[in-house]
């Protein structure tokens, strides 16, 4: 096998590898025992099928593209060990000369990234305050009301609807020629009156109804609206209120806060655990914006070629990121697409950028963590599994350390915190 290697400008190199006919069959070879122990046909166990009948029953496509998964896995790994090659992301293969006939090479070029040169600003001169975690004492009470809201019992009323009630609407959009526009009618539909939920003016029409009432009243719809045929679109609604309820008067006592939490507990011990719940909430917030904040430090003092390949690795994960979100939000990601008025090709170019930051803050960091000799014992990352482990209930913990034990990520997930924590360490304030 020859390998000729080609540097790039940023930090890729080309390699162009010529496999011999010999070693082609050879992986053609495995890909025929592979593909017999698969296949079914009448009169032969699998395993034992001959090759001339493997081929009479497999499509030429089918074999050469398993004999390419061997072959190219295999020499381009030879090829990077035995040239002392250190990639970073995956190459990008190009097949350049097919085997055409008994005896033909096979050639193909694979484009990689290789670690680029990183240079580095004086990073200990980065210093940031890291923010105290508070609790406003407005802010208890305001949590308090909303927990205690949820449990709200609600009675009908007969009067004006004012903020602060609910009801239950039937409703549907017209166009301003009169005709009914597909997916805005509803029927038993409750809302909060104030809570801002529904289009801005679709609530303030509902106030001053009675129940029983009807009405008829223009919205347009707000120009970033999620529906994109709705966005600035004026409606017409015809609306009418069907029910009208008004919230119990209720007051936070011992009976309220066992009603809330399913145990006896008194309003002091109540509000001390709302406190602590905020604060945990702050100080995850305090120290998110923190370390996004040094990350940001260290990205401005980082000077590196990013390869254009490990870019593109970058996008395609931000790419699956973004398609995940939408379908945890209940979109299709044509959908979303035709909302956003973007194609995936512009998705794409417009995460060129960003993706190369995301990989120079991360290279930055490495090389922090490089350059100040930050460390990680042995010992350290069983103190931080034991930490770990007392979230666990207790007869949990067992199991769950030997999960911990089989899986050989965990261990190096936890290694990679506990550095992380060292590094920002550094730069506090």
């Amino acid at each position: 096998m020859k390998v000729d290697i080609k540097k790039l400008p940023k930090s890729e190199v080309q390699l162009t590898i010529t496999v011999p006919y010999d070693i082609y069959q050879k992986w053609e070879k495995k890909a025929l025992e592979d593909l017999g122990n698969h296949i079914k046909v009448d009169g032969f166990r699998a395993g034992s099928i001959p090759e001339d009948i493997i081929r009479q029953n497999v499509t030429e496509e089918v074999l050469k593209g398993s004999t390419l998964d061997y072959l190219l896995q295999q020499t381009y790994a030879e090829a990077i060990q035995k040239n002392d090659i250190h990639v970073i992301a995956r190459p990008k293969v190009d097949i350049k000369t097919d085997i055409k006939k008994e005896g033909d090479d096979f050639v193909y070029e694979a484009v990689v990234a290789v670690m680029p040169e990183i240079k580095m600003g004086d990073y200990k001169k980065i210093k940031i305050t890291r923010e105290e975690a508070k609790v406003e004492p407005k802010k208890i009470e305001e949590t308090m009301q909303l927990v205690m809201d949820r449990f709200a019992e609600w009675e009908n009323i007969d009067r004006k609807a004012k903020k602060g009630d609910r009801g239950e609407l039937e409703f549907e959009g017209f166009d301003e020629e009169g005709k009914a526009i597909p997916n805005t009618a509803s029927k038993n539909h409750p809302v909060v009156l104030g809570e801002g939920v529904m289009v801005p003016g679709f609530e303030d029409a509902v106030m001053g109804m009675g129940v029983g009432e009807k009405k008829e009243f223009d919205v347009t719809f707000p120009k970033d609206y999620h529906a994109q045929p709705m966005q600035g679109k004026k409606v017409k609604f015809k609306l009418s209120l069907t029910r009208l309820e008004e919230k119990k008067e209720q007051k936070m006592d011992d009976a309220m806060v066992e009603k809330i939490t399913g145990e006896k507990q008194n309003v002091a011990d109540f509000k001390k655990r709302v406190e602590e719940d905020l604060k945990v909430e702050v100080e995850k917030k305090n120290k998110q914006e923190f370390e996004n904040k040094v990350v940001t430090e260290i990205l401005k003092i980082t000077k590196v070629d990013v390869p254009e390949t490990l870019i593109d690795q970058e996008i395609e994960g931000m790419l699956g990121e973004q398609k995940q979100r939408v379908q945890q939000q209940g979109m299709e990601w044509d959908k979303y697409l035709e909302h956003i008025k973007k194609t995936e090709d512009d998705f794409k170019k417009d995460m060129k950028n960003p993706a190369e930051e995301r990989i120079k803050a991360r290279l930055g960091v490495q090389e922090v963590i490089k350059e100040a000799k930050i460390e990680v014992s042995d010992k350290e990352v069983e103190e931080k599994m034991e930490e770990m482990l007392k979230k666990y209930p207790e007869d949990q913990q067992k199991q769950a350390r030997e999960q911990f034990e089989k899986d050989d990520k965990a261990a190096a997930y936890l290694r990679n915190e506990i550095s992380a924590d060292k590094l920002f360490e550094m730069f506090t304030k």
